[in-house]
């Protein structure tokens, strides 16, 4: 069946979020708050602050609240940051990954040292780092200090993968390693030449920059989100690209006039007085992915649970009863439940280790069926996953590569209430969601009184940063806002109650 995708950007000063729809359905959202921006892909220059030896390992700092974790002896974690670029649209190498890099110096206590960071904070654990470096490019990512020439295996035609290797091959250097990313197919040589060009100077002068910026500090910044989804999921496949701001919009039109000019025709402002995300019934899914339990369409549900250890899955009928007998009602439950699965382990950025407790088949051929079809439900996955068979006890574990904090950690945070045991609302994202509704109402704000209620714990946990870009949004629009801190107050909302001009006060 084919697959009809959009992209859809919510975008503010504080906050951007991109949603990428398949047939109509949100399959990912993509996030990035001015709080609290991503790091991956960004150089720094760090100090070792502390050596591990039983761990082959290290902390470095590079600035930040929490020292980073580096690999230093292990080949596969050094090949981490190699790889990573390269899969970060589920890309990789086909008959070979790229060799082990060549050794590093051994490091010391305070000795200042060149990482990239290759995973955000999570929970309690600083940013991963590796010392060997890659970056993306149009059609290629450049891994310096590596000599080897990889090519995606999504890239399937035996001429085209020849032709590209050959042409790669050819205008690198001793000491650069290329992997060609699936958006060169059909490319020009001069465009492919190009990306070989750009990326090579790019190094130069992250090289340059490191020899004069002080340690701990950033060498280098990746592109930011909008740019990062432009470059790596803008592709022919998808029809439409939905922007609601109009600077965003000009950003995209700029970014793709050097991408491919041909595309901007798909870019489309969205200037409804409805908010794009309730538009294309986004906020409703994102609400219902911050649920345990998922219906499925015929009576079945799934119930996922993430854990510090793992992610469950748990397939049941519920008022699925069938028509046939017992069995056939099993297996067309965990039929239907496969691509929902799939769906919101996307969805929801669930990664690491999965556990899938399918109902219990009788007959091999339904077992074998239902395997079959979620390793075909998989391979849509940008992000690389690889399942195992069914247990005895209808069990399937399966591996889906970690990249940053899931939606739930994204969105909250451990409940103040319960000491850790759950997890409410995040302070920026309550704030967020005021700040999402006072752009809502946007020019019958002018004049207006704004006063925002809430609990003094969540006031406390508020981003200075977050609480500004409040204030100067409620400037623009005319509005007047006051800020009263309750204890009565629901911990983790903002009550805003509005006194437009001429009317009586309401709650929002």
């Amino acid at each position: 069946m084919e697959v009809r995708k959009s992209l859809v950007v919510n975008s503010t000063p504080l906050e951007t979020r991109i949603a990428l729809l398949e047939n109509g359905q949100l399959c990912e959202l993509f996030l990035e708050r001015s709080m609290n921006k991503s790091q991956v892909g960004d150089v720094y220059k760090g100090r070792v602050a502390k050596l591990l030896p039983g761990m082959q390992s290290a902390f470095v700092n590079i600035g930040g609240v929490k020292d980073g974790f580096l690999y230093l002896d292990d080949p596969v974690a050094q090949r981490m940051g190699a790889d990573l670029s390269a899969e970060e649209d589920g890309e990789e190498v086909s008959e070979d990954l790229p060799p082990p890099p060549p050794p590093l110096p051994p490091l010391k206590e305070g000795e200042e040292t060149l990482v990239q960071v290759v995973k955000d904070p999570i929970g309690s654990k600083g940013p991963r780092l590796s010392r060997h470096l890659s970056f993306p490019g149009r059609f290629l990512v450049f891994m310096p200090g590596i000599d080897h020439i990889g090519i995606s295996r999504k890239i399937t035609d035996p001429a085209e993968r020849d032709r590209l290797r050959e042409l790669i091959r050819s205008h690198a250097l001793p000491g650069e390693g290329y992997i060609v990313r699936t958006a060169a197919i059909g490319e020009k040589d001069e465009d492919l030449v190009g990306d070989v060009a750009f990326l090579r100077q790019m190094w130069q002068e992250i090289e340059a920059k490191a020899t004069t910026v002080p340690a701990p500090g950033l060498v280098w910044q990746d592109l930011r989100l909008l740019q990062k989804v432009l470059r790596d999921i803008f592709r022919e496949e998808v029809s439409t690209f939905w922007v609601d701001d109009a600077q965003a919009h000009s950003e995209v039109l700029a970014f793709l006039e050097k991408l491919h000019p041909e595309w901007a025709n798909r870019v489309k402002r969205f200037t409804s007085d409805l908010p794009i995300f309730d538009a294309f019934g986004i906020e409703a899914e994102i609400d219902s992915a911050r649920q345990p339990k998922v219906f499925l369409r015929h009576g079945g549900s799934i119930v996922l649970n993430q854990t510090e250890a793992l992610v469950s899955v748990d397939v049941n009928t519920g008022k699925f009863v069938g028509k046939k007998d017992l069995e056939e009602t099993v297996y067309l439950t965990n039929l239907e439940a496969i691509p929902e699965i799939v769906r919101q382990l996307r969805l929801r950025n669930l990664g690491g280790i999965v556990v899938i407790d399918f109902i219990d088949m009788v007959e091999a051929a339904h077992r074998d069926e239902v395997l079959a079809r979620l390793q075909e439900e998989l391979r849509r996955d940008r992000n690389h996953a690889r399942a195992g068979g069914i247990s005895e006890f209808g069990l399937v574990e399966l591996t889906r590569k970690r990249t940053g904090p899931s939606l739930e950690r994204q969105l909250t945070q451990p409940c103040p209430a319960c000491n850790g045991v759950g997890r409410a609302q995040s302070p920026e994202t309550s704030l967020l969601k005021a700040y999402r509704e006072l752009v809502r109402l946007g020019e019958r704000l002018r004049g207006a009184e704004v006063r925002l209620t809430l609990h003094p714990e969540l006031s406390a946990g508020l981003n200075q940063e977050a609480r500004e870009g409040l204030m100067q949004l409620a400037r623009l629009l005319g509005a007047r806002v006051s800020w009263i801190e309750r204890a009565d107050t629901p911990r983790q909302a903002v009550v805003m109650d509005l006194q437009l001009p001429g009317q009586d006060s309401a709650s929002a």
